[in-house]
């Protein structure tokens, strides 16, 4: 459960950007046994030799570079930062945190290019080989250049300004289901970047009558900061604000004041949903028929499991309580979300809404959770951009709840 160390990460209050160098990362960094990248980002062009800044838990006595698979240099974890020096082209690093026998604790890894040319260009968003819901919005980075010129599978799709050194393109395929190749380039041809996504075909999610339940639970948490936001380093508690019972089990223990961070009440919500709609409908006690060890591991795939992971969809579609929603306009409130932003960090909420231009495109999402920005449990809202706090739009994955009814066999 290792991801539940960023599936939190909450961005910082009225900022467009990643923390300066040197600085703690945004709200509780959280986990004694967690490494963490700070810079560079992820899909950055980087020079041939580059530092490395990291935030290391408790535990971590030294941290490892691994460069495609091979251990290139260790440092003591208080140190917080190592100097690389690679060939170029594009590299994928693994910052791997030991404990003081040398175990592996954590790991976090991402993809650099690394260019010694004035002139270049990145596509940082979506990543390699990236499953991706239409429409698909790629960020570009480049300098030397004021245009770039994507093309999928050889045929132009549209052009970029990167005056500023970084912009975006919002893309509808027509044909999904298989792998395309995407190129972006310099208008002179100078220089030139590619990647694989494959599209996901989009599907028609059902109505369900579980959101409404969802809806209700989110009305009887207050907003004045009673139930705040706490994430505890090193610790392996759960997350939620109360006792949460499964089967005449305690399944996970509420914090004595009240407070919980994002993944920990969303599941939360979730639980004290399914149990009024369980009783209501006279059910048998069960998540379509979950034992206790069942249900542990759907509140780790819940608290997401991998990085830039979906979370809440892949825990309600693997046990067959609901689905993933890959179409952005069939969201409806009481959906559940997890999204990335482009830092690295993320955050697990209920959906409300979408943020919209005056030209009614979407710009960001309005949602439900808890977060330091909020003093806890409360409504808050962040928008879509291009780098640092900003949320990436192919980041960002919907699930929603169904009532019994629907539910299907997954054993």
């Amino acid at each position: 459960m290792l991801l539940l160390l960023w599936a939190c990460a909450t961005a910082p209050v009225d900022s467009g950007d990643t923390p300066a160098a040197g600085d703690p990362p945004v709200d509780n960094f959280g986990g004694a046994e967690a490494v963490r990248v700070d810079s560079p980002a992820n899909g950055e062009t980087v020079p041939p030799t580059f530092p490395i800044r990291f935030h290391a838990g408790k535990d971590v006595a030294t941290v490892e570079l691994h460069v495609e698979g091979a251990s290139v240099t260790r440092v003591d974890a208080d140190e917080g930062v190592l100097v690389a020096t690679l060939p170029e082209g594009k590299t994928t690093l693994r910052l791997v945190g030991l404990g003081a026998k040398g175990a592996e604790l954590s790991a976090d890894e991402l993809t650099v290019r690394v260019s010694d040319d004035s002139v270049w260009v990145t596509l940082t968003s979506p990543s390699d080989g990236a499953h991706v819901a239409n429409p698909v919005t790629f960020t570009v980075s480049a300098a030397g250049a004021d245009v770039v010129e994507l093309a999928a599978d050889g045929w132009p799709i549209g052009t970029v300004d990167v005056a500023d050194g970084e912009g975006q393109l919002t893309y509808a395929f027509s044909g999904t289901g298989y792998a395309r190749t995407v190129t972006a380039t310099t208008a002179d041809g100078a220089a030139s970047d590619t990647l694989s996504i494959t599209v996901e075909p989009e599907e028609n999610p059902e109505v369900s009558d579980f959101n409404a339940v969802v809806m209700r639970y989110l009305e009887t948490y207050p907003t004045d900061g009673t139930n705040g936001y706490y994430w505890p380093s090193g610790s392996d508690w759960n997350g939620t604000t109360r006792d949460i019972w499964y089967r005449d089990v305690l399944v996970a223990e509420g914090d004595a004041e009240g407070r919980c961070y994002c993944v920990g009440l969303t599941w939360e919500v979730y639980m004290r949903a399914w149990d009024d709609v369980d009783r209501s409908t006279g059910g048998d006690g069960t998540i379509n028929g979950m034992e206790v060890a069942d249900l542990d591991t759907f509140r780790v795939d819940w608290y997401v499991r991998d990085l830039d992971g979906a979370g809440p969809s892949v825990a309600m579609d693997h046990y067959g309580v609901g689905e993933e929603i890959t179409d952005a306009s069939k969201l409806r409130p009481g959906d559940f979300v997890q999204f990335w932003r482009h830092s690295g960090s993320g955050h697990n909420v209920v959906f409300i809404d979408w943020l919209t231009d005056g030209d009614g495109e979407i710009t960001g999402i309005e949602y439900w959770s808890t977060q330091s920005s909020t003093d806890g449990v409360g409504y808050n809202s962040e928008s879509f951009g291009s780098s640092g706090s900003k949320i990436d739009r192919n980041l960002v994955f919907a699930g929603r709840g169904w009532m019994p009814a629907d539910w299907v066999a997954w054993r």
